[in-house]
């Protein structure tokens, strides 16, 4: 799971390092000329990663607060939807229904960005990017 999990959270940064390495590969001529130019590309989306990171080392209150709230209101929301339509114990009118869905729906987007930050971007996963690719 935890393998599943690290291929997903990677799969923007290795699929922007192979296109950037696609781009290279068109734009330069020689090997070294690519090589280095991929050499470059990795360095400038390892320090820019590093550089987000940097800025929030130490957690603010507002940080952790946003994100309970996220998730308090995701689980409460959750729960209602799932009494109304799979065990039917509440009585909801299409308003409602139509204004929990939504507010669902926006608060899983915040929520998931909250996760991809604080579990996303390790660098495991752009090792797989060949330096060595043969051009098409």
């Amino acid at each position: 799971m935890r393998k599943l999990f690290s291929k997903l959270s990677n799969a923007g940064v290795a699929s922007t390092l192979k296109e950037g390495t696609k781009l290279i590969d068109e734009i330069f001529t020689t090997k070294e000329e690519k090589l280095q130019g991929k050499m470059e590309l990795f360095k400038m989306a390892v320090s820019d990663r590093n550089s987000a990171r940097n800025m929030y080392v130490k957690d603010n209150w507002l940080q952790k607060t946003f994100a309970i709230f996220f998730l308090v209101a995701w689980c409460t929301l959750t729960f209602v939807m799932l009494n109304y339509f799979v065990f039917q114990t509440i009585e909801l009118q299409d308003w409602q229904i139509a204004f929990i869905s939504s507010i669902n729906g926006g608060i899983s987007t915040k929520l998931s960005t909250i996760i991809d930050f604080l579990f996303g971007g390790s660098i495991s996963g752009v090792n797989d990017v060949k330096l060595k690719s043969k051009r098409s």
